[in-house]
């Protein structure tokens, strides 16, 4: 965890996110804003983009009340 504060927790992103990073990045509501609609992520897609990429750039999820809200 990097922060919590008032009901939020910013966190690095962990091998358990990926079904939900699936799910969002292949919604078309989210798609319309990143990456374009005709173009969805599935678990391949996932991990080549959000792990092990030696950039070192921390990828992280917030979430409130314990529900991840986003990227």
């Amino acid at each position: 965890m990097i922060i919590q504060a008032n009901g939020f927790v910013v966190r690095f992103v962990k091998d358990e996110d990926i079904p939900l990073l699936v799910k969002w990045l292949s919604n078309p509501n989210v798609l319309q804003y990143y990456e374009g609609r005709d173009n969805p992520f599935n678990e391949e897609r996932v991990k080549k983009k959000f792990f092990n990429r030696g950039d070192h750039v921390s990828r992280c999820i917030f979430q409130y009340k314990g529900i991840p809200i986003g990227l």
